[in-house]
């Protein structure tokens, strides 16, 4: 969601649903294979996110949906489109985690008018070549070198009400 708002910037208004799809679920190691740590654990997190709203000065619509479970064989984890009216933008990534760039995310562009599709690729900057998780942490610092935008308290206090509304609604059970 982080990424979300970072390119179309906070929601106007949203509606949201969040429900548990599986209750049941096995606690597991990635970094050990998926090796299952503890089996059939009640599961008290949503793993179903739904949010509709609004976007921007011209209200833009946008709906978003997250599922928890396994990725369909062959299809990306996430699928990320944004339709305008002449073309669509679509990233796709064996995760979620965007905002970090991992290996394998794809940035593609439909030309509606052409019929064409483009593969845009992500411009080389003095952080690439630092290890995955080290590259956004010294693009905040060197933002807050040159006083540029980087997250602050403000915004981080912004996105964690956005949640808290999140979490109400999934404790009200309302949609």
């Amino acid at each position: 969601m982080y990424s979300t708002i970072l390119v179309l910037g906070p929601f106007n208004s949203f509606e949201s649903k969040l429900s548990i799809g599986h209750p049941i679920v096995d606690i597991i190691d990635p970094a050990d294979n998926n090796k299952i740590i503890e089996s059939d654990v009640v599961n008290t997190v949503p793993d179903q996110i739904k949010i509709i709203g609004t976007v921007g000065a011209t209200n833009a619509p946008v709906s978003l949906q997250w599922r928890g479970g396994g990725a369909f064989p062959g299809v990306p984890t996430a699928d990320w489109q944004i339709v305008g009216q002449k073309g669509i933008l679509r990233l796709t990534s064996l995760t979620w985690a965007q905002n970090v760039g991992m290996p394998g995310t794809k940035i593609e562009l439909f030309d509606m008018v052409t019929g064409k599709v483009e593969v845009l690729e992500l411009e080389a900057d003095e952080w690439t070549d630092l290890p995955i998780q080290a590259r956004n942490i010294a693009r905040v610092y060197e933002a807050y070198r040159k006083k540029e935008w980087y997250p602050d308290w403000e915004w981080a206090v912004r996105r964690h009400e956005f949640l808290e509304e999140l979490w109400r609604s999934f404790d009200e059970g309302s949609m």
